[in-house]
This record gives structure tokens, sequence and C-alpha cells, in this order.
């Protein structure tokens, strides 16, 4: 077995478990999950603050740093046909450095999650038909007792005890191994330890949450139907109040063609007026001449026949 090369994927495989995907989710939703509930960047925090949603995609991403880092650490070593124990060897100490990587990350100071999802990756790889079943057993216990922690301390537990168990030939590196994640996970879990004890652990209500995420749908929906139906209202009146404009205008437009005649109207009433006034005018002052030259001929012609009688 290559130490140096376990050395380096190990380190590797620390630094893949720094990346705590609560705490980059809860910071795109703009939300400190530090100071949520019971503080902790994990699924659980995630689940009962931010949704059912965001808690099983924080869950998934955390369980696939521990498949990634154990499937690396198998495969490298050799994998199903290599020499027994290295490829096992190999998987749980890549797997071991995710999960302290995950509970004690560098880049955050040292304050992570409790390993509990990274754990349930590492051991899906190392044991998957064992890890299913458990993982479906442990969920219908929070269904029922409503504790996360007791479930997540059992899935590791479980982990553990059956690998230890189904090993061909009994190795002291890989129970040491094993048995330091469980460690890890307890550790990380002893103030929920503290409070299983007293009886004052945190619940995490499924059906209620459930509940609540459909009731809260509901209530999306109707505030979209309104919104919608707002919307629609102030399109209508907007569409209304375009139309009255445009009967306005048109209304307005009429009025000026109107007036416009009734100006162009006056204008040629008054125009004929002064033309009729003018020919009246003219045809009295034509009649006058008239009748002031006619006596004066009818004189003319007298005077003539007066002389002429002489």
């Amino acid at each position: 077995m290559n130490y140096w090369l376990l050395a380096i994927l190990v380190v590797v495989c620390y630094f893949l478990g720094n990346i705590n995907f609560g705490r980059i989710i809860s910071r795109a939703k703009h939300v400190d999950l530090t100071k949520k509930g019971s503080g902790n960047l994990g699924a659980t925090n995630m689940y009962r603050n931010l949704g059912a949603k965001l808690g099983y995609l924080t869950l998934l991403l955390d369980a696939l740093k521990g498949i990634i880092a154990a499937l690396v650490g198998y495969f490298v070593f050799g994998g199903a046909d290599g020499i027994y124990p290295d490829a096992l060897i190999g998987l749980y100490s890549c797997g071991l450095a995710a999960v302290v990587g995950h509970i004690f990350p560098v880049i955050y100071k040292f304050k992570g999650g409790k390993g509990i999802s990274t754990t349930l990756g590492v051991f899906l790889v190392a044991e998957p038909l064992v890890m299913l079943i458990t993982f479906i057993f442990c969920f219908i216990l929070v269904w029922f007792v409503k504790y996360v922690s007791l479930a997540s301390l059992i899935l590791v537990t479980v982990g553990v005890v059956v690998q230890n168990l189904t090993l061909p030939e009994p190795n002291l590196v890989i129970t040491l191994l094993t048995f330091a994640i469980f460690a890890l996970t307890w550790f990380a879990h002893r103030k929920n330890i503290e409070r299983l004890i007293v009886g004052k652990e945190n619940e995490t209500n499924i059906k209620a949450k459930i509940r609540r995420d459909q009731k809260k749908l509901e209530k999306l929906e109707n505030r979209q139907e309104i919104i919608e139906a707002k919307i629609e209202i102030k399109n209508e009146i907007k569409q209304e109040k375009l139309e009255q404009k445009t009967e306005k205008k048109e209304q307005k437009a009429i009025l000026k063609k109107a007036k416009k005649r009734y100006k162009n109207g006056k204008k040629s009433v008054k125009n004929s007026e002064k033309v009729l006034k003018k020919r009246e005018k003219y045809n009295k002052k034509y009649q006058k001449k008239e009748y002031k030259a006619r006596p004066s001929k009818v004189k003319g012609k007298s005077r003539k026949k007066v002389k002429h009688n002489k």
C-alpha cells in the first residue's frame, strides 16, 4: 500500500469535507443559519428553518461528499479486485477525512456540521443495501419519535457494527477507522445526547412540517391567484381608460371639425351678406343715376320740339 498517496488523498478529502453546502445554500437565501434554530449548519437545521426541499438538498449534497471521498479511496487502492484490506482502508481513510473536514473545517474556523450526512455517504459505498434499509428505518423512527439526533446516532452505530461484523477477516486498522467515525459523530452530538437524557431535545415533526408546507403552498397559490386577478383588473381598467381617452380624442376631433365648419359657415354667410349689401348699394346707386339721367333727356327733347314749333 502506497502510504504517501494515501496521505495526499486524505488531505484532499479533508478539504472536500470543508465544503459546507448548508452555509452556501443559506447564504444564497440571505439567511444566517448559525443564528437560527440550533445554529447547526446541517440538513436538520436547514429542514426546520428553510423548508423540506432545501433540507433534503443539503442532506444529498453532504452525503455526496462522503460518497466521492469513499469511492476515490476505494478505487485508487484496487477496488473489488484489490488486495484485502487495502481498498477498505483507502475507503474509510478518505471517508474519515471527509467527515473530519465537515465537522472541523479549517476554512470556517473549525465550525461545521455534525457529519451524519457525510458519514451516510461513506457507509453507502461500503454497505449500500444495509445503509438503505437502516436509512428507511431511521426515517420511520423520526416520523413517529420526532428525534433526528437519535435516528442519526442509530444510523452511524449500525453502519460501524455491521461493517466490522461482515469483514472477511478481522482488521485492526478498519476497526479503528470505523470507530473513529463513530466517536466523532457521537462527540458532535454530545449536546443532543444530554438533551435526550433530560427530555429537552428539539423535535422534528415531519407530519406537521408537511402540513405547514402544504398550507404555505396553498397560501402562495392563493396569493398568486389574487395577484393575477389584480393584474387582470388593472389591465382592464387601463384598457377602459385608453378606450375612454381615444373616444374623448375622437369626440374632440369631431367637435373641432364641427367648430371649423361652423366658423367657415359663419364667414361664408358674412361674406355673402357683405356681397349682397354691396350689390344692393351698387344697385341703389345705379338706379339713382338712371333716374337722374332720364329727365334730362326728356327736357332736351321737349326743348328741341319747342324750338321747332316756333
